[in-house]
């Protein structure tokens, strides 16, 4: 699914002459004209993606074991059209997770109808929403008879309830010319997008709406072990691991902002002996609330001892913990101070959630996000107005100081190579004997392959 173009920018348009047209696609590419240069809106993936398939009544009896076996990592299946059942969602939906596949629902969307009434009767039929369960899916592809305004204006409702009651955004399946002709706008482009289209190997985006694309039905006349017939074949624009952070788990969170402004990359320097007041905001995104048991950890390795730990820590080990309750679909920023040792060196910090005495958000079948995903990198420098215990080890892993716990900025230049939605670093400043400003910097937040749309899915 990758071409030349995944080389350029991911923005529309992107710039298409007769090179990328080959590696692209064979002719299909929509364009248009500016001047003399062609541009066209085809987005490719540029890294990682998943095979998944969808169906519906018409694909009957599904062998799911069969299914996965044969590579496929999640599928979705049709629970209602409007608000009658999908004959065969009863046995599909409790069969594809048994067989451990990520798991989705879509619902026909009929804007003549109640938008509210349908996407209670999509929850309804569904059930709560559990570890690697992806959002519930709008098919938009029938204007019934209404205004692309009326369209818009009930979709709207429909994706205002299900984000109510579930704290997840849902995920937009429609094709480019439907959403130009008969819904428009980009008023849903926060939302995950599903796009069909089957003549190209990268999919053509609705113009005006969404830069980029999470899901890609690139074929209806698919053929996959275990079912009878052909299948609606897909991929998802990243690694499966973004896929389950996208799922949600029973316990998952998204990166939502850090309290320092952001910077390009490099090692942040901080004073010995100084402190650091510093936050990270995250949402909830799962399924379940935190409580007191949430904790801000240390990973790369899980629950080493931070060099920056202070006794109003939790422990030196956790940063810091949920006061209160977060619910799904609320944020919550944690607070701590980073309390630099005198001893000069290089330091890498990697932060992680656990919910104490269960389970990690990064563990298999919850939400995340990875041990290696939030991460701040610190270089212990001379303080001038306080002593230092000299040079000490490069700790390019957190910890011990051994290099092994985890991978530093500067080892991989490309963000490319790390996996993670977004990229995020902050700059701050410290005080050190009552002297405030005093170059102290901060890394704080994402480091990945590439941004996204606010993910998704988280």
């Amino acid at each position: 699914m990758r071409s030349i173009l995944s080389l350029l920018r991911r923005t529309t348009p992107v710039l298409a002459v007769s090179l990328l047209l080959g590696g692209c696609s064979d002719g299909d590419m929509e364009s248009f004209t500016v001047g003399d240069a062609e541009f066209a809106a085809t987005v490719c993936a540029d890294g990682e993606t998943v095979e998944g398939i969808d169906v519906s009544r018409w694909q009957e009896d599904i062998d799911w074991p069969a299914v996965a076996g044969d590579g496929i990592k999640w599928a979705i299946a049709r629970a209602a059209y409007g608000t009658d059942k999908d004959t065969w969602f009863d046995q599909n939906w409790p069969a594809m997770k048994q067989a451990g596949l990520v798991r989705g629902a879509y619902q026909w969307f009929l804007p003549q109808n109640d938008p509210v009434e349908q996407a209670q009767f999509l929850l309804d039929t569904m059930g709560p929403l559990g570890p690697n369960d992806l959002p519930p899916v709008a098919d938009v592809e029938d204007d019934g008879g209404q205004s692309a305004a009326t369209v818009r204006a009930r979709l709207h409702q429909w994706v205002d309830h299900i984000v109510s009651k579930t704290g997840r955004k849902p995920i937009i399946y429609s094709g480019k010319y439907f959403w130009q002709d008969y819904v428009g706008g980009d008023e849903f482009t926060d939302l995950p997008y599903w796009i069909p289209n089957y003549s190209a190997d990268c999919p053509n985006l609705p113009d005006g709406a969404w830069g980029d694309w999470h899901f890609f039905q690139y074929t209806s006349t698919g053929s996959v072990n275990g079912v009878s017939g052909n299948v609606d074949r897909d991929v998802f624009n990243g690694s499966l691991a973004e896929l389950k952070a996208l799922a949600g788990g029973g316990y998952a969170a998204e990166f939502v902002s850090q309290s320092f402004p952001y910077a390009a990359d490099g090692a942040a320097e901080i004073e010995a002996g100084g402190e650091l007041e510093a936050t990270i905001e995250l949402k909830n995104v799962g399924t379940k609330p935190w409580n007191a048991k949430t904790r801000l950890a240390t990973t790369e390795p899980r629950d080493h001892d931070s060099v920056f730990a202070g006794e109003e820590w939790p422990a030196k080990n956790r940063y810091a913990a949920v006061q209160g309750e977060v619910l799904p679909g609320e944020t919550y920023k944690f607070t701590f101070t980073l309390h630099a040792p005198l001893e000069l060196g290089s330091h890498t910090e990697f932060f992680g959630l656990v919910q104490e005495g269960e389970v990690w958000f990064s563990d298999p079948g919850q939400g995340g996000p990875p041990d290696t995903q939030l991460q701040g990198i610190f270089e212990v420098v001379p303080n001038p107005d306080a002593g230092s215990a000299g040079v000490g080890g490069s700790d390019n892993g957190a910890g011990g100081g051994d290099g092994t716990g985890g991978v530093p900025w500067e080892a991989d230049a490309d963000p490319a190579a790390l996996e993670g939605d977004g990229c995020a670093f902050g700059r701050g400043t410290s005080s050190s004997g009552g002297v405030a400003g005093l170059g102290l910097l901060l890394a704080l937040g994402l480091v990945t392959r590439r941004r996204r749309m606010s993910h998704p899915f988280a």
